[in-house]
């Protein structure tokens, strides 16, 4: 006999195969991927010439590329943003099958506007394939919809909830754009979106190195700190609530709450600053740094001094909730504050082998800091914050022949739906009740936090830490600034549709998937309006659905 009887005691347990379910939900996943694939690399050659901010980015990564020293210098080349996305363009053009000389059919080389630049845009040498500036970026774009669909699964336990999120980033128009046009933001999204799967995995070394490579593609990236500190935060209350008070620790613990309530009213300050910020009484990020610094300093020392008795007495070290704050005292300095600086500092390791000193990087950022918050020239495509959920005011990049263009403009069915997804999943996350009072007619509403939602509240919150403080900032904005923001709507999208497909009534899932083919059609639809594809005039035409839209 050559298998084992299953009844035999000792014998090896029957192999399992897989589910059917799990067969769909990998068909699912993989048609998700393919469509982003597809999307993202059809036609990428397309615009075969630099169009918007590619005569910043891609220019000053052949620079890069070829070792030309006046690549690290400020004024004519683009050091107003760290260098990483420069340097993986870079990477992407010195590939052979990818990049490479003399394959685009821009013949003018227009990568080179400037009078200063002649000698560039009349040598071959200095003509790249576009494929190979967008290459990565369009690579970006793709693994950002996986570390979508693995982010919401990690938060929401559910498959449903994952492929949608996933789906809905994979079908939304400002994504695809960024992902299609060589400058920063599809990698900023990208890094931020790996950081916080492999942060919310309590893998905080993957996730450092991702924050770290997120802040030096694009500063914004640094927004990321704050759903980091907000996962932190939740992840020890969630330690203190699972383990027994301990009369040892009493006296310590009440030093610690009191740092904790000085931090906690640093972040209010920052909350007021943001509305002065809002209405212009202050500057911006540094205003309000300077602003939540009168409770976050003393804070920060109080909780030092109670930590430091914690780390010096071997009562308190052994304690489980003594153990527990040291190590995230540790994990949060350690993994993301010293890891991102490596990361930050070691894109810089090009610019000092071009012989610049490290005070000269330290220049460099100190002028792009000094561009950023001088930049308050008008622009006709720029829009305010508060616009960006709405759509009102997209991003014009391109025109060619025809009716070929390419805007950068969100899914509307994304967008928009995305705002009562992040009301709904406000209102489950503090479990907020409504009751009509009978006798006075007035209505009552009741609420609660309950800490097994705390997926839902980091997701709402994140959202704001990321999205508001933009109201701060007196430069001109665009709505790629939203892309950061934009993932935590998605995710609160994603569950609201899982919410649907789990629904008890038979209506609920017809209605999850009607919601996913909206959005599936209105990304077709819209998808020559976003790539450059030349369609009749008539079709064109029916893009603009508002006057700001054009």
């Amino acid at each position: 006999m050559t298998t084992a009887d299953p009844g035999v005691a000792g014998a090896p347990p029957p192999k399992r195969g897989i589910s059917d379910r799990q067969t769909l939900v990998f068909a699912a996943l993989f048609a998700i991927m393919l469509v982003a694939v597809v999307t993202r690399f059809y036609r990428l050659g397309e615009p075969d010439r630099c169009y918007f901010d590619e005569v910043y980015f891609p220019t000053t990564a052949v620079e890069i590329l070829k070792g030309d020293d006046d690549a690290w210098q400020f004024f004519g080349h683009e050091n107003t943003h760290p260098p990483l996305s420069k340097e993986l363009m870079a990477l992407g053009m010195a590939l052979p099958f990818v990049g490479g000389h003399g394959n685009s059919g821009d013949r003018d080389n227009s990568c080179w506007p400037d009078a200063e630049d002649d000698f560039k845009r009349t040598n071959p040498g200095y003509l790249y394939d576009p494929v190979g500036w967008r290459f990565f970026g369009a690579l970006a774009g793709v693994g950002a919809v996986f570390f979508m669909y693995l982010l919401a699964k990690r938060l929401f336990e559910n498959e449903v909830a994952a492929l949608a999120s996933a789906a809905l980033l994979a079908f939304d128009g400002l994504a695809l754009a960024q992902a299609r046009i060589g400058t920063p933001d599809t990698y900023v999204l990208f890094f931020t979106l790996g950081s916080l799967y492999f942060l919310t995995s309590n893998r905080f070394l993957l996730s450092g190195l991702f924050f770290g490579a997120a802040a030096a593609t694009k500063w914004i990236g640094a927004f990321t700190m704050w759903p980091i500190v907000l996962y932190l935060v939740i992840r020890l209350i969630k330690g203190i609530l699972e383990t027994e008070p301990d009369e040892r620790m009493k006296e310590v613990e009440r030093v610690l709450k009191v740092g904790a309530a000085l931090m906690a009213c640093a972040v209010v300050l920052g909350v007021i600053g943001g509305f002065l910020g809002a209405v212009g009484i202050l500057g911006g990020f540094v205003d309000i740094a300077f602003l939540m610094a009168f409770a976050a300093v003393p804070g920060l020392i109080v909780l030092l001094c109670g930590l430091a008795v914690v780390a010096v007495d071997s009562r308190f070290r052994s304690t489980p909730r003594g153990s527990l704050y040291l190590q995230t005292a540790l994990a949060f300095p350690l993994f993301f504050i010293i890891v991102p600086f490596i990361v930050y500092s070691a894109t810089y390791i090009p610019m000092l082998m071009s012989g610049y000193s490290v005070g000269d990087a330290i220049d460099l950022n100190r002028s792009a800091y000094e561009f950023h918050s001088g930049l308050t020239a008008p622009h006709s495509y720029a829009s305010d914050w508060w616009e960006w959920p709405i759509m009102k005011k997209p991003i014009y990049f391109f025109a060619g022949s025809g009716e070929a263009k390419i805007y950068g403009m969100g899914n509307p069915a994304v967008f928009w739906l995305a705002i009562p997804a992040l009301l709904f999943v406000a209102w489950q996350s503090f479990r907020l009740r409504a009751r009509l009072v009978g006798e006075t007619g007035r209505v009552a509403f009741r609420g609660a936090v309950a800490f097994s939602q705390w997926p839902l509240f980091f997701v709402v919150l994140s959202f704001l830490g990321v999205w508001l403080p933009w109201s701060t900032q007196p430069r001109v904005l665009f709505i790629y600034h939203y892309l950061p923001a934009l993932t935590f709507a998605i995710l609160a999208l994603g569950y609201c549709i899982s919410r649907l497909w789990y629904a008890d009534r038979e209506w609920g899932r017809w209605t999850a998937v009607s919601v996913l083919a909206l959005v599936a059609i209105t990304f077709a639809y819209f998808f020559p309006h976003l790539t450059a594809i030349d369609v009749p005039r008539a079709l064109d035409e029916s893009y603009f659905w508002f006057k700001s839209w054009r």
